[in-house]
């Protein structure tokens, strides 16, 4: 696919200071869109960062803080994607994780989490899509989780939110099947930081009621999740459409 497609593109990415969201803003970056990648205020340092890996691609970027609980964030993320171009692509990447045993749930955290992973995925698509209907070209992607499918212990709201994340995808992709915007889920699977050696499961991984194993004998890495998400944001991905894609080397198979 020609540069030249993607040119005054804009690709808006949040909870994207680094890990997936950078990743994904880098290989973006390569495809030629411009990038604005929005962090929730405790990684800016590591947006800055990714700014700065992105300078070589000759492309805008730029980056916004705020608390996607908070509806005027989604104002800045827009009013800051048009600056830089016309909004084509949305990752929504930011997610909340909170551990609680079910029946201690506060419902403030419940909302919390519904918020940041729900609500402001559904807000940020419809701020943002009528950009992309205009142009009659758009992706959106939806970044879902493992414990939607296979459940997890002591986090009734996180997995609830993720699977509520299918659900919209599927409702944005018949919606606007015929306007030339796509929108589909990538589940990543077993993900650890870059080059990560480690094989041994540790920290939330350990409270999922299955624990799949390492089929590959190690974990994944940020850039293998992210070169599914910049092939969906090819102009030759047209027909991949409302699908949930898992990337965890075939540890779950659905």
């Amino acid at each position: 696919m020609s540069k030249d497609f993607n040119k005054n593109k804009v690709a808006v990415l949040t909870g994207a200071a680094k890990k997936i969201g950078r990743s994904t803003a880098i290989k973006l970056a390569e495809q030629g869109f411009n990038i604005l990648i929005h962090t929730g205020g405790k990684s800016i340092e590591e947006a800055k960062d990714t700014i700065k890996l992105l300078e070589k691609f000759k492309i805008k970027s730029n980056y916004v803080t705020g608390d996607l609980a908070n509806l005027e964030t989604i104002n800045i993320i827009k009013d800051a994607a048009l600056k830089l171009g016309t909004p084509s692509v949305l990752v929504n990447n930011a997610g909340l994780r909170i551990h609680e045993h079910f029946e201690k749930i506060d419902y403030k955290d419940w909302k919390k989490v519904m918020t940041v992973n729900v609500d402001a995925s559904f807000l940020c698509a419809q701020a943002l899509i009528n950009y992309m209907v205009k142009q009659k070209w758009g992706r959106v992607i939806n970044i879902g989780g493992l414990s939607a499918h296979i459940g997890a212990k002591e986090r009734a709201h996180v997995v609830t939110s993720k699977a509520a994340l299918v659900g919209l995808t599927k409702a944005i992709s018949m919606e606007f099947i015929e306007k030339g915007v796509t929108c589909n889920c990538v589940v990543p699977g077993f993900i650890e930081d870059f080059d990560s050696k480690e094989t041994k499961l540790s920290g939330h991984w350990l409270r999922h009621p299955q624990t799949p194993s390492l089929v590959q004998n190690r974990f994944g890495n940020p850039d293998e999740v992210a070169e599914v998400i910049a092939n969906l944001c090819k102009k030759e991905a047209d027909y991949i459409n409302g699908q949930t894609l898992h990337v965890n080397g075939g540890s779950y198979t659905p």
